[in-house]
This record gives structure tokens, C-alpha cells and sequence, in this order.
């Protein structure tokens, strides 16, 4: 069970997690619990291991699974064979002082392995399992595998993103499912932490990619749901309020304008891009007459944009407190000022690739803030050390060696 821990390590620190779940939604839900303190623990196939190691890649960082290390780092990896008895019986017993078993496997599956609540609350009364699914646990597609494009399209997202008569774009580069679904998992997780703190109960919790996609729509669904509109992405030179729209600069970067209450704004823009003339021209006077003349104003806004680089309006605009931001490619974030302030990379040490940048940790806490600790680990690399821990010799891990249970 969890010891008080260090809060200078992270508010989650003490808290041992067995993480069973294998490629992105589980296993990412584990990396937030571990960037917070978390002692996580992934349990791997021997042999072969999260099937997302086999993603490999030649990059600025050499051969290495970019795919993996976002998924497993600050983690220590054991090898452990779940479908054979003796594997389930080391399992059980690093179950009896573990705080949280994660599992992202298909509906139905933990139960087939033993790993589920049922079992395991039998070998820690205060035990929480958490599960990743895809639809659900309950209806008709319970039992479905899911991955990330699967979740989306059922879950509206793909459509809810595409524009009007447009076939739907799927862009793989982050998961939108599996990373949404991910951080729901770990916030339900950190409640049932809490609900055990407060009330002395252990539980069973789950999140489903389709549920926590609609937790995201929730604006657009619950505006549909009362009115029957659906309101889909805008093209750019469609734009209703063209003071709420991206522009593209002399420089070929983009920059966006925010301006809500175009009204408040409309002089200041008009003075800053020298359109003068146009303050108080009837058919952009106000922000209705704007809406109905927008594909008059907008061929303007883009000649005067294009003129001059990015950092040139940005900078005017901001001074004058007109909300507006870059339009920011993953080049431009690297160098950021906002994101290096606030630590959102980071540098770590990785034991092959010396230091490597990875995305740090968006939650600040004054008191007890987490931090990234180290890479994704090796298959297997903490085997022996987690079961000296549990209290297994060194004769019986050897006998585990031998028979391929570990």
C-alpha cells in the first residue's frame, strides 16, 4: 500500500501502480500519474513487450521508438507472463502492495487472465483497477478492439472536425481518441485515490475512448441537444466575424485574431493596419454589418497582413492588448518564450542519447510539483529489482528465469 512518500517528488509519490496496458490510452494515463510521483510499474510480455517498442524511427536522436518514450517514461519495466499460473502468482503478490492496477485490454479479457477487480481485491481488500476500453463496457460493441481512429470516428469527432460537404481528415500525429481518453483515465484514477483516502474504499473505475471524446464535444453536443444546430469548422476566407480568424503573413507564418467583441477592437485594428478609411465605411462599421461584408473585409485584412512579417503585427497588436496569437507549427513551439518560461520541454538524460527533449509537465504545484525523472526504460531492465523488493529471492527469481515466467 502507499507509504507518505516525499511531496517535493510529487503529490502521487508513494503510490505504487501495476501498469498491464500496452500502446497509447492506458499507457499514457500512467505517464501523468508517474510525472506526478508515481512509482509505475509497466508489466511486460517476456520476449517481446509493449508491441509500441517495435515502433522505431531514425531521427535527430538516433534509432529510438519516439512512439514508446511518450508513452512509458519515469515507468520501471518488469517482464512478467500473465497467461501462465506461475506468472499470475508473482502478479498477486506484487498486487498485495500496489495502490492501482491499469489495463487497457478488451472488454472481457482482465477477467479471462484473472487480473480483474473481482481477483485481485482478494489479494488487496483496497486495490483499484482502472480500465481503459473503447465503447464502453456495456451494449452490443462492448467487446470491440478499438485504436485511436476507431474511437473518433464513432465518437462524432472526425465529423464534428471537417468542413461542410468535405470528406473527414484524420491526422494521426497525436491521438486525439487515445490521448483524451488517457487523461480521463488518470484524472479518474487520482479520484478513486482520493475516494480511498477519504472513505477507506478501493474500486473498480473505468473510461472509455467514446465517453471521454464526448466529455471533449460537450459544448457542441449539449448546444445540439438543445437546439438541433450543429456548428462545424469555418473555412478562413468564411469566417462570420473577421476579427475571429488566422491571417497569413509577408513571412509565410500565420497569426491569429481572437476579437470576440469585435466592436471594442475595430479601431485599434483599423489604426494599426492603416485602414483608417475603413472604420467607419457602412458596411464594416459594426460588427453585424462586418458579419454580412465579411467576404469584402477579409481579401483586405489578407493584402495588409501579407505585407509585413509575423512578428511585426504580432508585437503591434499585443500592444495594443488586441488578443491575438502566432499560429504556431511544432518548430515554432521549440521556441516559444512562453513555452521555455514555463518549462513546457524539458531536457532529461537519456542513457544512449545523452539529452533529449521530451514535453514537460503542464501542472504546476508550489508545494509538491511533479517532475520528469527519467526515460522510458528497457524491456524488463527492473525485473529482478522489483521482485527483491517483493520480497522474492534470488532462487526464486532464478527459478522464474528458467521456467520463462519472467
Amino acid at each position: 500500500m502507499a507509504s507518505n512518500g516525499d511531496p517535493t517528488d510529487g503529490p502521487l509519490s508513494g503510490i505504487l501502480i501495476l501498469d498491464v496496458s500496452i500502446w497509447q490510452n492506458g499507457p499514457y494515463a500512467s505517464v501523468l500519474l508517474s510525472d506526478m510521483g508515481a512509482d509505475v510499474i509497466k508489466i511486460e510480455q517476456p520476449g517481446s513487450g509493449d508491441p509500441g517498442r517495435g515502433f522505431v524511427e531514425r531521427g535527430r536522436w538516433g534509432e529510438v521508438s519516439s512512439y514508446f518514450e511518450a508513452m512509458n517514461r519515469n515507468k520501471r519495466s518488469v517482464t512478467l507472463d500473465l497467461k501462465r499460473d506461475e506468472g499470475r502468482k508473482v502478479f498477486y503478490r506484487l498486487v498485495e502492495r500496489a495502490d492501482v492496477v491499469v489495463q487497457n485490454f478488451r472488454v472481457g479479457v482482465s477477467e479471462r487472465l484473472g487480473i480483474d477487480y473481482d481477483s485481485l481485491v482478494e489479494h488487496n481488500p483496497q486495490i483499484i483497477t482502472a480500465s481503459a476500453t473503447g465503447f464502453g463496457r456495456k451494449g452490443p460493441d462492448a467487446t470491440h478492439g478499438v485504436f485511436d481512429l476507431l474511437g473518433v470516428a464513432r465518437a462524432g469527432t472526425l465529423r464534428a472536425l471537417q468542413y461542410p460537404d468535405s470528406e473527414p481528415v484524420y491526422s494521426n500525429g497525436f491521438a486525439l481518441g487515445d490521448q483524451t481518453g488517457a487523461m480521463v483515465l488518470a484524472h479518474a484514477i487520482t479520484m478513486a485515490l482520493l475516494a480511498r483516502e477519504r472513505f477507506g474504499v478501493g474500486q473498480d473505475v473505468e473510461v472509455s475512448q467514446m465517453g471521454a471524446q464526448l466529455l471533449l464535444q460537450n459544448l457542441g453536443l449539449v448546444r445540439f441537444l438543445a437546439t438541433g444546430a450543429i456548428v462545424p469548422p469555418t473555412r478562413r476566407t468564411e469566417a462570420f466575424n473577421p476579427l475571429f480568424s488566422i491571417y497569413r503573413c509577408q513571412d509565410d507564418a500565420w497569426i491569429a485574431l481572437a476579437c470576440l467583441q469585435a466592436d471594442r477592437y475595430w479601431p485599434d485594428v483599423c489604426e494599426i493596419l492603416e485602414l483608417g478609411e475603413l472604420q467607419h465605411d457602412p458596411r464594416f462599421s459594426n460588427m453585424e454589418a462586418r458579419n454580412q461584408h465579411s467576404s469584402e473585409l477579409i481579401p483586405t485584412l489578407d493584402l495588409v497582413f501579407a505585407s509585413k512579417p509575423r512578428q511585426h503585427w504580432f508585437e503591434a497588436l499585443i500592444e495594443r492588448r488586441i488578443p491575438s496569437a502566432p499560429v504556431n507549427d511544432y518548430a515554432d513551439l521549440v521556441d516559444d518564450p512562453q513555452v521555455i518560461a514555463n518549462e513546457y520541454l524539458v531536457e532529461v538524460d537519456h542513457p544512449v542519447l545523452g539529452r533529449v527533449k521530451e514535453v514537460g509537465i503542464p501542472i504546476k504545484m508550489s508545494k509538491s510539483p511533479g517532475r520528469v525523472r527519467h526515460p522510458a526504460p528497457e524491456l524488463g531492465q527492473h525485473t529482478e529489482e522489483l521482485l527483491l523488493e517483493s520480497g522474492f529471492s534470488w532462487d526464486e527469481i532464478q527459478s522464474f528465469r528458467e521456467a520463462s515466467v519472467i
